[in-house]
């Protein structure tokens, strides 16, 4: 079966950084992603090692490193170096103690034990780890600490305790809400039912865990894949082929989601298999042949040759003997006898079966020095092909004896199995009483876990009232505090405005007062050669202080809300038309040129103050009247945008600098003061049009135009559908 949660925890290195730089660096050695492979062990050992030699390493630094590189020296199976590693780790937590690396280097010390085949020592290194990990309320190491105690205890011998720290372990990869984890938990709480040879609980526990990742949120692939992988081993130890072709398939189908093509691979090996049990020699190869030629796309070895076997097993099934030898021959010398001894001996005796057909000889050679009289399947088989071989070796004395190791073999594997079903039926009941006694630990569990969630919610109550009375009391006084600045700040700023306004209107009037002044006392005194063109000039300024004060009076009006508009429900088209042919005249008198684009649909209406939208269009027309260089152009475009009517309002060269162009609505504002004073211009037309606009619930923005000039934009509601007043 797939082992997916790897107990790995230090960093996928590269290159060896200088050694002058390892102090330094500690950081980043500390901060690296979990490793997946030797290689990566390798090299994080060699950067531990270095890391090691550095006397400026803190005592904290020092005893993550040697706690790392144990742990890289027992991954890569250096037992004995792992040992002194964690030797020295100990001495130095006896100057340096830290109840979370105490717990860390029982963790290890309990996977180099279990690894040697101490279970017993194993278990102790674990449950000294949990107790450490207790103190930190390190909620993922006490699940891994659990879970490793538990496959100590099934290590030797059925130990029904086993499944009470299986229970433990997936109570805290809840409470660290660590999914691996549990799902780990329920890989080894599987495994452990089968080990009992409780298959109906195996099989239960993983349909459990099936049902458990399916309420995820996003299901992973990889567990998905593992959880289907050990349903079908349960299958295959019921004998039921085809419920296990069934989960093998839909192992590899989450393998091919993942696109993982090692386990890719073993799958259309264990999936070929199962066509063999059921007879279907022609899917077995197609499945073989796929494994095949997955495993030779990574250069995986083991695969590689259980693949190639397996076709020769296709082979010995169809009675193709030579052929069979040759493929099963080739897949042998690929598969490691001293890795994966099973296996190997396995496929020896197919192997030996496949040779005795032709060379009997052979056979015996090679099979005879690897049988063991075990009560196994494989050796029972292994048996059968020695005495057929020493039969077609005319040695019956020999085939006699082979056949009777075959028979006795038989024999106490039916007794065994029959003493299995008794153990099993004995373990049921033992299972039971520890199922209850799981059931109240779990009971138990929940409730710490309620009264824990409630003694949190009772603190965080308290903390929350005495921290509300507090900020209560506070805010009271900052907000005391800020409503009296924000009152002076406001005192200080409509001073300021009205000083400002003060002078600047005292500026705009002393102007053409002065030059009033100057004509009156020129008449008096009969300097004006001629008096009508003074008269007119005199008019002009009149003009001019007349409509100074009229926008200054509106804009107050606007300001304390007071100006009020006559609303009316237009059609949009019409109005705009009108708008449009109202300063086309002015426009023409200018030496300007008008050009109109109106796309509003008869059916769009607006709700406005046709006197103030004339209003708006004159000062606009206006304004490019003043700014707009001889000859020059004006366009008009109007159009629907969505539930608004949108108007850009352009002109042509000059236009205005970036650092003006936010100030034009900017009351008394003007870019070129002579040149608009001369031309009539108070400088307040963009702010009543401004206002108006705002009253009308719309918005006026100022941009640079395409033209060259200035392109002011109307926004305004819509209504649907029109309804006019006319």
């Amino acid at each position: 079966m797939k082992n997916l949660l790897a107990l790995t925890f230090a960093a996928h290195l590269g290159a060896l950084w200088p050694i002058a730089s390892y102090s330094a660096d500690f950081a980043a050695y500390k901060q690296q992603f979990p490793l997946k492979d030797k290689k990566s062990f390798t090299a994080a050992l060699e950067e531990g090692e270095a890391l090691l030699a550095e006397p400026s390493l803190t005592p904290q630094q020092r005893t993550f490193v040697l706690h790392r590189t144990a742990l890289h020296l027992v991954r890569l199976d250096d037992y004995e170096r792992a040992k002194l590693r964690l030797d020295a780790l100990a001495n130095h937590l006896s100057a340096h103690p830290d109840d979370s690396m105490q717990g860390k280097y029982h963790w290890v010390s309990g996977d180099l034990v279990l690894r040697l085949g101490d279970g017993q020592g194993a278990q102790a290194h674990f449950l000294s780890a949990s107790e450490f990990f207790s103190r930190t309320q390190d909620w993922r190491m006490l699940s891994h600490a659990h879970r490793m105690v538990a496959n100590a205890l099934a290590k030797d011998s059925p130990n029904l305790k086993a499944l009470e720290h299986v229970a433990l372990a997936k109570h805290y990869a809840e409470q660290d809400n660590n999914i691996p984890l549990h799902n780990a938990a329920f890989d080894t709480q599987a495994r452990i039912y089968k080990l009992f040879g409780q298959l109906d609980r195996a099989l239960e526990s993983r349909q459990a865990q099936l049902t458990w990742l399916g309420q995820q949120s996003q299901p992973d692939q990889a567990m998905m894949s593992s959880t289907y992988y050990g349903l079908a081993d349960i299958f295959v130890d019921f004998g039921d082929h085809q419920a296990a072709l069934e989960a093998f398939t839909q192992s590899y189908r989450y393998d091919e989601q993942a696109n993982d093509r090692l386990y890719m691979g073993q799958n259309q090996i264990r999936i070929a298999e199962q066509h063999l049990h059921l007879a279907n020699l022609e899917a077995a190869t197609k499945a073989y042949e796929q494994a095949k030629a997955i495993s030779e796309s990574i250069n995986h070895k083991r695969n590689l040759g259980w693949a190639i076997a397996g076709l020769g097993r296709v082979q010995l099934a169809k009675a193709n003997y030579p052929q069979a030898a040759n493929l099963i021959g080739q897949g042998l010398t690929l598969i490691n006898p001293q890795h994966n001894q099973a296996l190997h001996r396995q496929h020896l005796v197919w192997y030996a079966s496949a040779l005795s057909h032709q060379d009997p000889g052979q056979a015996i050679a090679q099979l005879a020095p690897y049988f063991d009289p075990k009560p196994n399947d494989t050796m029972v088989e292994a048996a059968k092909v020695l005495a057929f071989a020493y039969q077609q070796q005319q040695d019956f004395t020999s085939a006699l004896r082979f056949q009777t190791h075959a028979t006795e073999l038989l024999q106490q594997q039916t007794e065994q199995s029959r003493l299995t079903r008794l153990e099993a039926k004995k373990r049921d009941a033992e299972l039971h009483l520890e199922t209850l006694k799981v059931n109240q630990l779990q009971s138990g569990l929940d409730e710490q876990k309620r009264q824990n969630r409630l003694q949190s919610v009772i603190l965080a109550a308290a903390i929350i009232v005495l921290l509300n009375f507090f900020l209560m009391f506070y805010l009271y006084h900052l907000k005391k505090r800020k409503v009296m600045e924000k009152e002076a700040a406001v005192l200080n700023q409509a001073l300021t405005l009205k000083q400002q306004l003060l002078a600047d209107v005292s500026h705009e009037l002393r102007t053409p007062l002065t030059v009033l002044k100057l004509n009156i006392e020129a008449l008096q005194h009969n300097l004006i050669t001629d008096p009508d063109a003074t008269y007119t000039l005199m008019q002009s300024r009149l003009s001019m202080l007349n409509t100074l004060i009229a926008d200054i009076y509106e804009l107050a009006q606007a300001d304390t809300h007071s100006l009020q508009l006559d609303l009316q429900v237009r059609p949009a088209k019409v109005l705009f038309d009108e708008l449009l042919s109202a300063i086309k005249p002015l426009i023409a008198q200018h030496e300007l040129t008008l050009s109109t684009h109106n796309t509003l649909s008869d059916t769009l209406a607006v709700a406005c103050d046709i006197d103030r939208m004339h209003q708006i269009f004159n000062n606009l027309a206006r304004n490019s009247c003043h700014y707009t260089n001889k000859p020059g152009q004006v366009s008009v475009t109007i159009a629907q945008q969505a539930e608004h009517l949108i108007c850009h309002f352009e002109d042509s060269s000059p236009g205005v600098g970036d650092d003006d162009l936010p100030r034009l609505t900017e009351r008394l504002y003007r870019c070129d003061k002579s040149r608009s004073r001369d031309l009539g211009g108070s400088g307040l037309g963009l702010s009543i049009c401004q206002k108006l606009t705002e009253l009308h619930q719309g918005q006026l923005s100022l941009s640079h135009s395409k033209l060259g000039g200035l392109c002011v934009t109307l926004t305004l509601p819509l209504v649907q559908p029109a309804q006019s007043d006319n």
